[in-house]
């Protein structure tokens, strides 16, 4: 896989990149702290295409929904796969990140088995489904 987890939280990050490591070793990841410094990732093509980001709402600068708004609309990556990776369970949050065309809403559970479940998940999705093609329309090898 090759992730953007966007996350504010420096445990929060560890902890998902070591379990990322153990579920899926050789996955990519790079890290933003929020969304301005995601974007910014984005823009700069340094992440391998197809990728995927895991995106925290609660963030400085520009949270979750801002981010998400702002890559569908003009970023040069409105096909990008974007899954909101959050501590919240609000009705609100979750209705909103739909309405700006998130492809999943997973709550953070607070254990290291909730986390690891959801991280094998999204390994599942990345080996089965269909990603976008790369920029050059050629379809990566992903298994």
């Amino acid at each position: 896989m090759n992730i953007l987890l966007v996350e504010d939280n420096p445990l929060d990050a560890m902890i998902v990149e070591r379990t990322i490591s153990k579920v899926a070793p050789g996955t990519v990841v790079e890290r933003a702290e929020d969304g301005i410094e995601a974007l910014e990732v984005i823009k700069s093509g340094s992440l391998p295409v197809p990728f995927m980001v895991l995106l925290d709402i609660n963030m400085p600068r520009m949270n979750g929904h801002e981010f998400l708004k702002e890559l569908r609309s003009n970023s040069g990556a409105p096909s990008s796969i974007v899954f909101m990776f959050t501590t919240s369970d609000s009705v609100q949050d979750i209705d909103k990140a739909y309405a700006e065309h998130v492809n999943g809403y997973i709550v953070k559970r607070p254990n290291k088995e909730g986390i690891k479940n959801a991280l094998e998940t999204l390994q599942s999705y990345w080996t089965t489904c269909e990603l976008p093609c790369r920029p050059d329309g050629r379809r990566l090898n992903l298994v």
